[in-house]
């Protein structure tokens, strides 16, 4: 197969009527210029599937997937772009040509995931049919895991050969450049200059980005070598503290059930996936991060952790314990995302528990999830001999600690009823002490623990300040629908952490990027550089306002947001203020103190413009 150039794939997507396209599958009914229906992706009752004739583009607002003709048909038929260009064009009649040689694309990130996706299938054909030791101690591994030829095409599993350089020659004969393999990970270069391969003699489970592109790989060794697991290091399609294995598979399942099952193992996802648990997931060899909930919480509403049952797994379940704040109350109402624990028996990990024990047993041990914060407080209290008044009083110390982490909420009250009836003492004894103690979990190490990737990309982030997260969605919706007002945002962009929605700024970005494309012309534009920011997207623009009503909107939005960003930069500039002169650092305290005049002049600049009314 050859390249599909941009003209073809323009025309395929010209002759092809998408409420024509969805309503062969999905009944659709018309209200005023836009089509609902039922969606697809997740069981719904109530039709939030809509559908723009003008714009040529789909959103659901149930589970927030959107996209275009080409999107729909390879989410529905778990097809690649440029097969769904092929059938639709078919479809259409549309005659195409294909150049000769493989598609590659041209965009610095398109080209690192066309690498990574050639990579994936060099693996792949070397674990089919490959005739060396290595490839059948391979095949050996997974059909003593349960995993035959059918489970590994799949999941697209593969293996990297022993000899070394093999994979970086034949990527290198498929057109992709040195400094492409390097910068995606796929090959290293050694002392004298030369390349050779990151992966060699492992079982390859290729990692996968929301739209099913592969990323990234995790590789397991085959016989003898450290170490046992070797991941692709984060590179700029890939950020180990922001992807999950299997989200690809799994977002559809999380949002249908409502529940996201997160075990710690390649071989986990796939034998959960297999035995009929669709909606699980794993990290990829780090523990959870802030970036993994908020992924999952794209899609779920609860969350359930199903570590091993040893004593790395008990204190994985501890760990989890970093995410315990106020989302996980019943105050955060929609934003609240429920966190349980459910431990494997017998010390085993899922993949073998579900291959000894069946599906009927998984599922009673994750209906037998229990919350997290309870879990938590048991182990603590656990830890301490109860029979003696310091244990118990060791006990409720370490207690307080826990409940303090949710002070105030109605979870904090069940739960210090709970640990008084465990300690034998009244609940007024433990209020107090949860009321005096100091935090064990606030977020905050579980908030750190990816600072250093990339921000994620189209994540929904529970801002401190409802009216600011408002003021960033109603931003980008009047920026959808209007490209002249695009070049007054800069200053707002030039601003860091001018947005409390690291997604939402990016979208926005795309959306300034795109210059005056409007329409499908804004959708592909985005689509071609971020496709979660697209998919986000596709909510303003089959949802649009009206131009009118956007220009009217856009000068209060812009002001508040600038006045969000303006008051953050200045609270930043005076905690380093307080640190400089802590140092004794004076020439660095001015210039700060001149950078926050600065600021406060702009601040004193808004606020009259908005007296005055401009």
């Amino acid at each position: 197969m050859g390249r599909i150039s941009e003209e073809d794939v323009a025309r395929v997507r010209d002759a092809t009527d998408l409420v024509a396209l969805i309503n062969e599958t999905t009944p659709l009914r018309q209200k005023g210029r836009l089509f609902w229906g039922l969606c697809p992706f997740h069981g719904e009752k109530t039709a939030s599937f809509k559908v723009d004739p003008a714009t040529q583009l789909w959103h659901c607002f149930g589970c927030a997937l959107g996209g275009d003709a080409f999107g729909f048909v390879m989410k529905t038929q778990n097809m690649d772009f440029p097969d769904v260009v092929r059938m639709l064009a078919e479809r259409a009649g549309v005659e195409i040509v294909e150049e000769s040689g493989p598609a590659m694309p041209q965009g610095r990130k398109e080209r690192l995931v066309a690498a990574s996706e050639a990579a994936a299938e060099v693996f792949h054909k070397t674990l089919s049919s490959g005739k060396d030791a290595g490839a059948q101690a391979a095949r050996a591994y997974l059909a003593g895991r349960g995993f035959g030829s059918e489970v590994a095409k799949r999941w697209r599993l593969g293996y990297a050969s022993g000899a070394r350089g093999a994979l970086a020659k034949a990527l290198a004969a498929e057109g992709f450049a040195r400094d492409e393999l390097i910068e995606a990970n796929l090959a290293l270069a050694d002392d004298r200059g030369d390349m050779k391969d990151r992966f060699f003699n492992r079982l390859m489970f290729p990692i996968a980005d929301l739209q099913g592109r592969v990323i990234a790989f995790g590789g397991r060794v085959i016989g003898e070598g450290q170490p046992k697991y070797l991941n692709s290091s984060d590179t700029p399609i890939f950020h180990k503290s922001a992807n999950m294995y299997g989200i690809d598979r799994a977002k559809s399942a999380i949002v249908s059930t409502g529940t996201a099952l997160v075990v710690e193992g390649y071989t986990d996802v796939i034998a959960m996936h297999e035995a009929g648990f669709t909606n699980a997931v794993a990290t990829l060899g780090t523990a959870l991060t802030a970036r993994h909930i908020k992924l999952l919480g794209r899609f779920a509403k609860r969350i359930v952790y199903l570590f091993d049952g040893d004593e790395a797994g008990m204190r994985a379940a501890d760990r989890a314990a970093e995410f315990l704040d106020s989302t996980s109350t019943p105050e955060a109402g929609s934003a609240r995302l429920d966190l349980l624990v459910s431990v494997i028996p017998d010390g085993m990990d899922p993949a073998d528990y579900v291959a000894a024990h069946g599906a009927e047993d998984m599922k009673a041990v994750v209906a037998g999830a229990q919350p997290l914060l309870r879990f938590v407080i048991d182990r603590r209290i656990d830890a301490h001999d109860l029979a003696t008044p310091e244990g118990r009083s060791r006990a409720l110390a370490d207690a307080a600690g826990v409940l303090a982490s949710v002070r105030g909420s109605l979870l904090a009250q069940d739960y210090a009823a709970h640990v008084a009836d465990r300690l034998r003492t009244d609940y007024a004894t433990v209020d107090a002490a949860a009321r005096a103690a100091r935090p064990a979990f606030d977020g905050r190490s579980a908030r750190e623990a990816g600072e250093d990737a990339a921000p994620p990309r189209a994540v929904v982030v529970r801002s401190s300040d409802p009216g600011q997260a408002g003021a960033e969605v109603e931003l980008a919706r009047v920026l959808a629908v209007a490209p002249h007002l695009r070049a007054q945002v800069r200053d707002l962009l030039d601003i860091d952490g001018s947005f409390s929605d690291p997604g939402m700024e990016m979208l926005v970005r795309e959306i300034v990027d795109a210059g005056d494309a409007s329409g499908a012309a804004l959708f592909e534009a985005v689509a071609r550089r971020d496709g979660d920011a697209a998919q986000r997207l596709s909510a303003y623009l089959v949802d649009a306002l009206e131009p009118a009503a956007a220009e009217a909107r856009f000068s209060e939005v812009l002001d508040r947001l600038m006045e969000f960003a303006l008051k953050r930069e200045l609270s930043r500039l005076q905690i380093e203020m307080r640190s400089k002169q802590s140092a004794g650092d004076r020439a660095g305290d001015d210039e700060l103190f001149r950078k926050a005049a600065d600021v406060q002049r702009r601040l004193a600049q808004l606020r009259a413009s908005r007296q005055t009314g401009r």
